[in-house]
């Protein structure tokens, strides 16, 4: 869950709104992508594995929501487990890049249940690998993996920028060799170099607004989301400058 704080209580973004609004900033990219439609589903599902976590969210020490940067190792590592899992149902090339971008994070946790987790899925990456006949392994992608995959970082970060997930104002995510600029201004991102066509996007992603800003208990907070004013926060992606 994406929780951001403003003058009327909490702004709350489910992370599977999140993974759709990544979607559809991949399927709107003027060029293919290597393994376009692989890669597509996978912009858009990544996060699937989130969504028992958002549908019952915990209370962190502040009496606030428990975002998706500050989850228990333990749930971390079930909605982990779930999203590769449902993404490879859909297709393995597909969980295998939700594999992928799930290794982004979860390499750097530091638990048992995470070593485990980082071993198993360096395996099945590999394995993966060699059955689609890409070759290659864990940690020496193939190219055109690698680029899908570095493309599903960079527009991962985007949309979160534009959901308000904490981030700097201010990051330089990788494609390759190339750096991207994106900066936040309220709900709009720039990007530089610009990867669309010539008109700014205009997009939508789901939102609930919670007036409180801490809770008790977590039958507190399922109680006001059970009230809470759902929306369309309106995000803009613009050229730089």
């Amino acid at each position: 869950m994406i929780v951001e704080e403003d003058r009327r209580g909490l702004v709350l973004i489910d992370q599977e709104a999140h993974a759709r609004l990544t979607g559809d900033l991949a399927a709107r990219l003027p060029f293919l992508v290597p393994h376009h439609a692989a890669f597509v589903a996978a912009a858009r599902v990544h996060d699937n594995g989130w969504r028992e976590a958002d549908a019952a969210p915990t209370v962190d020490e502040q009496g606030r929501p428990h975002t998706f940067n500050n989850v228990p190792d333990d749930r971390y590592e079930q909605l982990w487990r779930r999203g590769i899992d449902r993404g490879a149902a859909v297709d393995e090339l597909v969980g295998l890049f939700v594999g992928l971008h799930g290794s982004r994070f979860f390499e750097t946790r530091d638990s048992p249940g995470m070593h485990r987790l980082v071993e198993e899925e360096r395996e099945r990456q590999s394995a993966v690998l060699q059955r689609l006949g890409l070759g290659g392994s864990w940690d020496a992608l193939p190219e055109s993996v690698q680029v899908a995959s570095d493309w599903i970082a960079m527009l991962d970060a985007l949309s979160l920028l534009l959901c308000g997930a904490g981030l700097p104002d201010q990051i330089t995510p990788r494609v390759g060799p190339i750096g991207y600029t994106l900066r936040r201004t309220e709900q709009t991102v720039s990007v530089d170099p610009w990867p669309y066509g010539r008109d700014p996007l205009t997009l939508g992603v789901e939102a609930r607004r919670l007036e409180a800003t801490t809770f008790d208990s977590e039958q507190a907070l399922a109680g006001a989301l059970s009230e809470a004013e759902a929306f369309t926060r309106e995000v803009r992606v613009t050229p730089a400058g």
